[in-house]
């Protein structure tokens, strides 16, 4: 079983309304969220560990978890729902986040989840941005990594970093100890100006980067594997990179590759099959409004 811990929230779509008039249109959302929904569509068995607020927006979030099947592991609590106001441009998504002291972001290390039956875990998001939560998450990362496969996606949003050097060495510690660390294109740049060498020195044992339209890749000691994108008629990138990961991982499941162990001893079409998995299932994801990926009876 695969644990995603990270973020649900609110993605606050924006809409015209038939006078014309903008509004917005509330759909669950998060990166662990969208992660863990993708899995469970994909027939792999996920739970989530988020912060979930008795509201109704964290209601509304809890159907959407129970409705694609997906275990709950959540902490509970009275605080608000953290909400994103998206933006689209030429098809691209821009976030406000409204944050503070929500369900999601007042978790700590008090409130993680057991480990025993989980295979591997996988962290990212705006959840590794901002505390306490990230604390937390780091606690769960660190205690993970002693058996667990990892993997972390930061999905880094530059305008949502308070504090780039607190984030940085927070993520340094995580990347230091996980097995994978996926980064879109753009996210490598931003962290160290796209050395890929430099990032694997530092402790992962592969990482895996989207590429957009020109697909994806996987760099590992003994070498690289990539697949081209799928072309596809882009509606909105919201929840792509979430629903890759959900494919990659989904893959690595099928595989029964989800272990340490596995991973270290992986061939290459294994790894191929996993990355064309996830490249599949976000191109549907981006063929259509909003974060909603495919069943595995679409691809």
């Amino acid at each position: 079983m695969i644990l995603c811990a990270g973020e649900a929230l609110i993605d606050m779509l924006p809409r015209q309304t038939a006078a014309d008039e903008a509004t917005f249109m509330p759909c669950t959302g998060g990166a662990a969220l969208n992660m863990a929904v993708a899995l469970a569509r994909l027939d792999t068995p996920v739970s989530l560990f988020t912060g979930l607020s008795t509201d109704m927006f964290g209601n509304q979030l809890r159907a959407s978890l129970a409705a694609a099947g997906v275990g709950d592991r959540a902490a509970t609590s009275d605080r608000p729902t953290t909400l994103a106001f998206v933006e689209l441009v030429d098809g691209s998504a821009r976030y406000a986040f409204f944050d503070e002291n929500t369900a999601g972001r007042m978790l700590t290390a008090d409130d993680l989840p057991a480990l025993d039956d989980v295979q591997a875990v996988a962290l990212g998001g705006i959840s590794l941005a901002v505390e306490p939560c990230a604390d937390a998450f780091e606690s769960l990362c660190t205690r993970a990594a002693a058996d667990k496969l990892v993997m972390i996606d930061p999905n880094i949003r530059p305008l949502f970093i308070s504090d780039e050097t607190r984030y940085r060495a927070r993520l340094t510690r995580m990347m230091a100890v996980a097995d994978i660390v996926k980064l879109s294109d753009e996210d490598l740049d931003w962290w160290n100006g796209g050395d890929i060498d430099a990032l694997l020195a530092s402790g992962p044992k592969m990482l895996v980067m989207t590429k957009g339209p020109e697909g994806a890749v996987a760099i590992r000691a003994s070498g690289m594997v990539s697949v081209p994108a799928t072309r596809v008629d882009v509606v909105d990138t919201i929840g792509a990179g979430d629903t890759f990961n959900a494919g990659f991982l989904a893959g690595l499941s099928d595989a029964d590759a989800l272990s340490k162990a596995a991973l270290a001893t992986l061939s290459d079409d294994t790894l191929r099959n996993a990355l064309t998995l996830g490249v599949q299932a976000a191109g549907i994801t981006v063929s259509r409004a909003g974060a909603n990926p495919p069943h595995r009876s679409e691809l």
